[in-house]
């Protein structure tokens, strides 16, 4: 019998629909703290997978990473409402994404308030030379 790597979070029926196809999926529930943290890596998975998807099948994509967002939500307790509240201070502090803004890089004095920020962040913000 061959054999196949998972190793991440799936949909709910996927264990039965491999039971009933025949298969043997070594599985098991996860932890509070686990499905948290897979529910996160299942966000990212997802979204990467948006970048290499044809056009018929982003809303596919889209849908996947709702999904993993929708559950995460739920399983940390937060009410739509309070999603909603951040979205908007967000988009009133700075905006939305909808004028496809791109920075490729900032240059500022080395007095500015944000070069604490952007060196405690070097893996977001790596300094430029």
């Amino acid at each position: 019998m061959l054999k196949f790597k998972f190793s991440k979070l799936v949909r709910d029926k996927i264990v039965d629909q491999q039971i009933a196809s025949g298969a043997k999926p070594k599985y098991r529930t996860l932890s509070h703290d686990e499905h948290v943290e897979a529910l996160a890596k299942k966000i990212v998975e997802e979204a990467q997978e948006i970048t290499k998807s044809p056009a018929a099948e982003l809303a596919n994509e889209i849908a996947d990473v709702q999904q993993a967002i929708d559950d995460l939500i739920d399983k940390l307790g937060i009410t739509h409402a309070e999603i909603i509240e951040a979205q908007k201070r967000k988009v009133d502090k700075a905006g939305a994404f909808k004028k496809g803004l791109f920075i490729d890089y900032v240059e500022i004095n080395e007095q500015d308030k944000w070069v604490e920020y952007y060196r405690e962040n070097a893996d977001r913000y790596p300094e430029v030379h």
